[in-house]
């Protein structure tokens, strides 16, 4: 055990030591000079063992401090007793970016959070960073990510034949801030990766910063840029694909949101979020009246959780001269998990609406919300499909998730030929774990695309991928 030495009882250790030197100096007649010598040879031995052992203690209590975990704010975590649902993870970790009941933690040691000298806040730094070896064995539009409604049925396509690419476009980085308020807990939250838009922007080359989120939660009042209330991030299936099922609902946009939760395991919402009439017209383009209304009910446990969400829509169009139209959209996701045996899990999705293939993720950006008539009437399109996922831990370090999906539209005589009428997806991986944040995997992807003149085509994907987290 290290001496609880200080300078004062130093002091007095060593003018002890002194009294009885010149004491015993006084009772020795004559004193020799080369006891004395000795004698502060062993002072001074003795003070240097002193100031040894106190530099130690002060290290090991300057390391104490540094490992020590951050102390959380009461607000950032549950209380002690209060079961809180914590969705499976996933290699894209979208479970840690999304608005939650509370400002709920998924991680309540707080992993990788450090206190901002002087504040009450804490922040994190996380992300990670991936790179895709992708093959196609057969021709589809979308090179970075697996869209089925991309594969060409007929006519002329430059991208014919197989093609290899390699990409590293999903690497992300975040900044999480954390910290008590009188209003409740208060949370910012910022994401970013290199995809461009990828709803839109299809080209196997260019890397751009594409925001994912960028919002403020303060206790259940969230309002910024992420993840639509009327989809479930947490019931998307494991897959080292960037895109996922094509029946997914899937959408980041502007909104304000809030909750109320009522009692242990169930919750609402309502938002308000940044309209987009994607219209087919053949002059003029889509145009918006009102916002993206959406509600939704929750229910969580330990076991799992389902999620109804709603949305209602206002669709326009103009054609730039005195012709113009609405139309109401409307539609409905129900979305959930559940923890089967050990940490395998399943995961399921359905959709169906009218006017809401802005939110559905391979009809996304096609112009299917609604089509112009040839009577120049706008009537909204109907979509519907489903998907379910199962995810198997073959040991804690290997992990394997399979999908399948289906995604239709009921479309209108007049549209054009090639206009999108079905699809189908599969996919199945196998992902390793081999050391700490490091993941590797390979997955099988297969699509069908069939559009509205009968055509039908499709294509089978490999991908190998490599993952490594910054905080995980």
């Amino acid at each position: 055990m290290l001496p609880k030495s200080t300078d004062a009882s130093r002091t007095a250790l060593l003018s002890s030591l002194i009294a009885c030197v010149a004491a015993g100096g006084l009772q020795s007649v004559p004193a020799r000079a080369d006891e004395l010598s000795d004698l502060r040879n062993a002072v001074r031995q003795l003070e240097a063992r002193i100031n040894a052992l106190e530099a130690e203690r002060a290290a090991a209590a300057k390391a104490a401090v540094e490992t020590k975990p951050v102390a959380a704010p009461p607000g950032q975590v549950p209380p002690e007793g209060v079961a809180t649902y914590v969705p499976p993870a996933t290699v894209k970790s979208d479970e840690s970016s999304a608005p939650r009941v509370d400002n709920a933690v998924i991680d309540p040691a707080l992993t990788g959070f450090f206190r901002i000298p002087g504040t009450e806040t804490l922040m994190k730094f996380g992300g990670y960073t991936k790179v895709d070896f992708i093959y196609d064995t057969k021709p589809i539009g979308s090179f970075d990510f697996f869209v089925t409604s991309q594969i060409p049925t007929s006519g002329p396509d430059t991208n014919r034949g197989s093609q290899f690419t390699v990409q590293a476009k999903q690497t992300r980085m975040n900044v999480d801030v954390r910290r008590d308020t009188e209003w409740g807990p208060a949370r910012l939250y910022v994401e970013a990766d290199w995809f461009g838009n990828p709803s839109f922007d299809f080209s196997p080359g260019s890397y751009q910063f594409h925001l994912r989120h960028a919002f403020g939660q303060v206790g259940n009042v969230a309002a910024g840029y992420s993840f639509s209330a009327f989809m479930d991030n947490d019931a998307f299936p494991d897959t080292l694909d960037f895109e996922g099922p094509n029946s997914g609902v899937y959408l980041t946009s502007a909104s304000a949101r809030y909750t109320w939760k009522l009692g242990k395991n169930w919750s609402v919402g309502v938002a308000a979020e940044a309209p987009d009439a994607q219209v087919t017209a053949p002059v003029g383009g889509g145009r918006s009246t009102m916002p993206d209304f959406v509600g939704r009910a929750r229910y969580e446990s330990d076991a799992g959780h389902v999620q109804i969400g709603g949305v209602l829509r206002r669709i326009g169009w103009r054609s730039g001269g005195d012709a113009s139209d609405t139309v109401s959209g409307y539609g409905l996701n129900v979305a959930g998990s559940l923890k089967t045996v050990g940490d395998d899990y399943a995961v399921f999705g359905s959709v169906w609406g009218k006017g809401i293939a802005r939110y559905v993720n391979d009809i996304s950006g096609l112009g299917l919300d609604a089509v112009v008539t040839p009577q120049g009437q706008l009537e909204a399109l109907e979509a519907y499909g489903g998907y379910a996922g199962y995810t198997h831990y073959w040991n804690p370090k290997l992990r394997s998730t399979a999908v399948i999906g289906y995604l239709g539209m009921a479309n209108k005589p007049f549209q054009a030929p090639t206009s999108f009428d079905s699809s189908q997806y599969y996919s199945a991986n196998i992902i390793w774990n081999p050391v700490g944040s490091l993941n590797v995997g390979l997955e099988a992807l297969y699509g069908r695309n069939k559009t509205l003149d009968g055509f039908s085509a499709n294509d089978t994907r490999i991908q190998a991928s490599m993952q490594y987290d910054f905080v995980r």
